[in-house]
């Protein structure tokens, strides 16, 4: 049975609970052609895929020609396993580790803006569920992050949570993983986490592991447009610094459907999705 999910829009001091119920898009579509929303057709293009095989000079190229590469900061570093009773890689032979202390990598711009349709994947595992909130991936504005991916403390569980404004104190639309607890195991293969901001269709989607219910869907109107590149591992506006393993990052202009968010999902790097 697919996981349940909490759709809350939070605002300061308030929570409301907002439930779409309807019919998710299912028609499959490959990148570079239309895709039908519920309102109008918008196409599906990738802006980066980083399978964070390598990292030569501190640099992890993009498999997209002219795309943006990811730059390792801190002690941020490529682990590749050459030895077949070794620890694997999460995807293949490579995968991105972080020691949740100052490590991150970063595009130098946004791949995506956020004023419209987007989809950003990654799969991550924890080194450990404990007590600090960690960031997975995020688009940062001035003063809030137009959308992040995280492992929430309060409630131990994965989220997803856009700000409503590039405010500080904005309100903010969030999706939470009801069931599953995220995979730490260290020698596990952690959870694969996309989100899907359908604009036309004023959706907000949370896949974990290419799983969606029509619980996992929140109503949000949010259009403005990022202004920081992509970061991974950490939340450029409160830190949230990730302690564990990274792989398969992936980033689209427009929507995503099912089909393709579950082949994203694969143990194996698929570079021509």
């Amino acid at each position: 049975m697919y996981d349940r999910y909490r759709a809350a829009l939070m605002a300061s001091g308030a929570v409301a609970l907002v439930f779409t119920l309807g019919a998710l898009p299912g028609a499959a579509h490959a990148v570079g052609q239309g895709h039908g929303t519920r309102a109008e057709e918008t196409s599906l293009s990738r802006e980066g895929y980083w399978p964070l095989e390598e990292a030569p000079g501190g640099i992890a190229p993009n498999v997209e020609p002219d795309g943006l590469p990811l730059t390792l900061n801190g002690d941020a570093w490529i682990y590749h396993s050459e030895d077949i009773f070794g620890d694997p890689a999460l995807v293949d032979q490579g995968d991105l580790r972080l020691d949740g202390d100052g490590d991150w990598a970063a595009t130098s711009a946004a791949p995506v803006g956020g004023d419209g349709s987007f989809t950003l994947a990654a799969r991550a595992r924890l080194a450990a569920v404990d007590d600090r909130t960690q960031t997975v991936l995020s688009l940062p504005g001035s003063d809030a992050d137009r959308v992040v991916i995280r492992y929430q403390a309060a409630s131990g569980k994965w989220e997803v949570a856009v700000s409503t404004k590039d405010k500080a104190n904005a309100p903010h639309v969030v999706i939470t993983e009801e069931q599953a607890l995220p995979d730490d195991d260290p020698y596990g293969v952690g959870d694969h986490l996309a989100v899907v901001f359908d604009a036309p269709a004023h959706e907000l989607r949370f896949y974990v592991n290419g799983q969606l219910t029509n619980m996992s869907t929140a109503v949000d109107t949010t259009s403005w447009t990022a202004s920081g590149g992509l970061q991974v591992g950490r939340s450029a506006i409160r830190g949230e610094y990730f302690r564990g393993t990274v792989d398969e990052v992936r980033a689209y202009s427009g929507v995503a459907n099912p089909t393709m968010i579950s082949q994203m999902a694969s143990l194996t790097g698929v570079p021509d999705l």
